[in-house]
């Protein structure tokens, strides 16, 4: 059944355009910033593909003159993704097209082609937040070691990668936190029981998102250069410290908790692959019988990505 653009609003004689371009989207640096925690559209020519990898080699050991050289294995895992068909058309009346007084009815439906630049960080955080989205993932996939992203017994730490947060209400809580989760980025274990990662990788840079009604408090904590005491100001310890601290505050985060992500690291947590890029299509009076026989034009997208999580060595919820 048709279902198409509601016109009459634009339809009137005289009306002005100047604020026809209220809902057009800003998308320019949403892929750059994704990339920093997410790795995206790796080549895929198959409904499903398996991901294969290889747990830590061993270590070298003291070797006993007259015993014989010690050896020892080590395990393989995979894993799989399957892609989903993403897709979304607009119609509309081919009267309102024409009497569209702004002039960009067309202009704006396209805007559905655009939006597509958002799919892969809707999907990044409603896996990031294990959210419900019956017009995403219809569930969210685990980590190759089993369990969720984020999960405690993991990487040689009894909380895994979970730090229990302090709340969100003064300076100090977040730095606490902060602080907890890199020693944790530097107590993390490979399956050698060694240590995974070095200091280099958490002096390379952190990102770190979190509930946008939280920017304040967040920006005060790692931004400002004096922070607020008791009786007097003090200098911001974490800026003192030398790290690097990206913020990412967003509305896709409803609660308290926030993440914490390494960005000297190409093992990002979750991924993105891509089967078939984004195609258009559209039905107008001079291309599509049902077009010219209902006077409803359309135009219609539709690509196949699917979404996985890799173990997520690289992130770290701190959990309010």
């Amino acid at each position: 059944m048709p279902n198409p653009v509601i016109s009459a609003a634009t339809l009137t004689a005289g009306l002005r355009a100047e604020f026809a371009n209220t809902y057009k989207r800003e998308n320019t640096a949403m892929k750059e910033r994704l990339g920093k925690v997410m790795r995206m559209d790796i080549p895929s020519d198959k409904l499903t593909e398996i991901y294969g990898y290889y747990e830590s080699a061993p270590y070298p050991k003291r070797w006993i003159r007259g015993e014989n050289i010690s050896s020892k294995n080590f395990r393989s895992r995979q894993f799989t993704v399957t892609n989903y068909d993403w897709a979304r058309a607009v119609e509309w009346h081919v009267n309102d097209r024409n009497d569209d007084q702004t002039k960009s009815l067309y202009d704006q439906a396209k805007d559905c082609g655009a939006n597509w630049a958002t799919l892969d960080e809707r999907i990044f955080f409603q896996m990031l937040t294990s959210g419900t989205d019956l017009e995403l993932l219809p569930t969210i996939p685990n980590a190759p070691d089993g369990a969720a992203l984020f999960a405690a017994n993991r990487f040689g730490l009894v909380a895994g990668n979970i730090v229990t947060g302090s709340g969100v209400a003064t300076v100090a809580d977040i730095t606490t936190d902060l602080y907890a989760a890199v020693a944790a980025f530097l107590q993390f274990q490979d399956t050698e029981a060694q240590p995974l990662w070095p200091q280099d990788i958490v002096d390379k840079g952190l990102t770190i998102m979190f509930n946008a009604a939280n920017v304040e408090i967040f920006q005060r904590s790692f931004l400002g250069s004096i922070v607020q005491a008791t009786n007097a100001g003090i200098s911001n310890i974490i800026l003192n410290a030398g790290l690097k601290v990206s913020l990412w505050p967003t509305q896709r985060i409803t609660d308290n908790d926030w993440f914490v992500f390494l960005d000297g690291t190409e093992k990002k947590p979750i991924f993105s692959q891509a089967r078939q890029p984004i195609a258009e299509h559209g039905a107008t009076m001079e291309t599509s019988d049902s077009a010219r026989a209902t006077k409803i034009e359309s135009i219609q997208w539709d690509s196949r990505s699917g979404y996985g999580v890799a173990l997520p060595t690289a992130a770290i919820q701190v959990n309010n």
